[in-house]
């Protein structure tokens, strides 16, 4: 057995799928981009030409056959005047042909013959531009020849395509069998045309190039930001978001994609950061009552029951700390979803008089509340209750017993603080206050103790998990609202929670 091989190749193991996903590049952009736009513009140009010189070529056929109908029409008015000094029409055809000779010039792409009963009878004289006096072009004329009637066609001859009529003539006195034959060189003046198409298809192909060139440059520079925006993205990671893509005139939508993915990035990065101060935070919280019990748990004398009853005491309340820190955190976890406050209209009365009755609970402080609102506000109910409930323990926490305390619930219009703090400023806002006169907060920590974990310096020791002012923040800001807090050292402090009247 024989047969032809072919080249021996080494054998290599195949490529896995995921390396030959990432060499096989597909069409960038800029490349199917121009490539729409070559392929469009050389469609137009296509159908453009098309039409153009269909339109040329179409006239050009229409302007020989009118010139041909002429030069019958030119033999019926001669037959019909007759000849000079002559009062009636020709009887003669030879005379009448001479005189038709005599009087048409043909032009440098025509020319002409008359038969008579078959036979040439007269041709024009001079240089011709073909010769129509052949036998070939007599039979064919003969064939095409309708008594009464007139034929064009197109003939070729000695290498020129003709536009020609064969007409019939007759005339009384005279009953010999009369045609005109006329042919003009269609081929040259289409000649003539194909050469234009020809120079408009290099004109056409230059113009198809020179878009191209100049339309891959513009588009590199406008897809700029776009490149760069993958080349960022590449090298961006949850321990790296410090990349960003370099923005030079956000003039248009492409530069306007990469500074939003900037933006987004300034958030992200954000988001981190807080996201690690807040793990960091939170560890450094837990790691307190857990310390706590650890030690405890230590030293605890197994065999003394009033130790073990102590320890025990001490670790459950640590736990409970503990257990009331992991629930604010899943408050805090909870209030990035959108299901965080079911909005629904609340009847602002009503709302009142359920914080009125709840905050009397909390402590035997002297609570003085009034609502002087009245109508609807779209919000959550439960959550906007606890927000309240939440200033008013902590009014009450950081005052001194049987101190008053003020709640109100009223309408307002937004302060310039108001203003800065919402991304959407409503005309009206429900505000529910707290004013204590307790110990009051200083200018500088007026803004830390809305952080997460953050407590005044002065105030530390006071038991929280520094978590509740910020669970009434995100509260707030869920209703596109906010909180505000006047505060004075040794006076008080007013907490004011601001809900739109819509959201």
């Amino acid at each position: 057995m024989s047969g032809w091989i072919g080249p021996v190749v080494p054998y290599s193991e195949p490529m896995p799928q995921r390396f030959r996903t990432e060499i096989s590049r597909p069409w960038s952009v800029r490349v199917r981009v121009i490539a729409l736009v070559v392929a469009m513009l050389t469609i137009g140009l296509m159908v453009a030409g098309a039409v153009a010189f269909t339109v040329q070529f179409t006239q050009l056929n229409q302007r020989i056959e009118s010139e041909l109908v002429q030069e019958i029409n030119e033999v019926r008015e001669i037959a019909r005047n007759g000849p000079p000094g002559v009062d009636g029409p020709y009887n003669d055809l030879g005379q009448l042909f001479e005189a038709y000779l005599t009087v048409s010039i043909p032009n440098d792409f025509e020319s002409m013959v008359t038969l008579v009963d078959g036979q040439v009878a007269y041709i024009p004289g001079g240089l011709q531009p073909f010769d129509l006096n052949q036998p070939a072009v007599v039979a064919e004329a003969l064939r095409r020849y309708i008594p009464g009637r007139a034929a064009i066609f197109d003939y070729p001859v000695d290498g020129h395509q003709l536009r020609m009529i064969v007409a019939s003539v007759a005339i009384p006195g005279d009953n010999r069998q009369g045609v005109v034959v006329v042919g003009i060189d269609a081929g040259v003046q289409r000649r003539a045309i194909w050469n234009q198409v020809g120079t408009y298809a290099l004109v056409a192909l230059g113009v198809i190039v020179l878009t191209g060139a100049t339309g891959y440059v513009v588009a590199g520079r406008l897809l700029r930001p776009v490149t760069d925006l993958a080349e960022a993205t590449a090298t961006i990671d949850t321990e790296d978001l410090t990349q960003r893509v370099k923005v030079t005139n956000a003039d248009n939508d492409v530069a306007q994609l990469a500074l939003t993915f900037n933006q987004m990035l300034d958030r992200l990065e954000r988001g981190m950061a807080d996201q690690r101060q807040f793990l960091d935070d939170a560890a450094h919280e837990l790691r307190t009552p857990l310390t706590i019990i650890r030690g405890n748990l230590e030293l605890m004398e197994v065999g003394d029951a009033e130790d073990v009853d102590s320890t025990r005491e001490l670790v459950l309340d640590e736990l409970d700390r503990m257990k009331r820190m992991v629930d604010d955190l899943l408050m805090l976890a909870r209030s990035q979803r959108p299901d965080f406050i079911e909005l629904a209209p609340i009847d602002v009365q009503q709302l009142g008089r359920e914080i009125q009755d709840k905050v009397h609970l909390l402590s035997d402080h002297e609570w003085d509340t009034s609502v002087t609102a009245a109508g609807t506000v779209v919000g959550d109910r439960q959550r906007l209750q606890q927000a309240a409930i939440q200033l008013a323990a902590n009014a009450a926490k950081f005052s001194e017993p049987r101190t008053r305390i003020d709640v109100r619930v009223a309408w307002a219009r937004p302060t310039h603080e108001v203003a800065e703090k919402v991304a959407e400023l409503a005309q009206r806002y429900l505000v529910i206050s707290v004013e204590d006169h307790g110990v009051g907060i200083s200018p500088e920590e007026s803004e830390r103790i809305f952080e997460r974990f953050g407590r005044s310096e002065e105030h530390h020791t006071v038991e929280g998990s520094g978590l509740g002012l910020p669970i009434v923040v995100v509260i707030a800001e869920a209703h596109g609202g906010t909180v505000t807090v006047e505060s004075a050292v040794g006076l008080g402090s007013t907490f004011r929670i601001w809900i739109p009247a819509e959201v």
